[in-house]
């Protein structure tokens, strides 16, 4: 079961279904564009950013609720 989630009421730790936006996209290396590109699991961090699951080049980096595209919850 998935819904659309219009603003961040997920919890710390819940995984999110989404794609990054075009403009954070294209500010990645672009190895990291390869990897995170499409549709991604997230999982929200306890200070609220947002980082890839299980994509440790993508661990390096956080994304904002914003940034991501269409985020849905994920029962994976």
């Amino acid at each position: 079961m998935e819904f659309q989630q219009g603003s961040d009421a997920f919890d710390a730790g819940t995984c999110v279904a989404a794609s990054l936006s075009t403009v954070t996209l294209g500010q990645l290396e672009p190895m990291l564009r390869r990897f995170l590109c499409g549709q991604q699991l997230f999982v929200k961090q306890s200070d609220g950013t947002y980082r890839p699951k299980g994509c440790q080049l993508g661990l390096a980096r956080s994304f904002q609720f914003g940034e991501l595209t269409r985020p849905a919850l994920s029962h994976t």
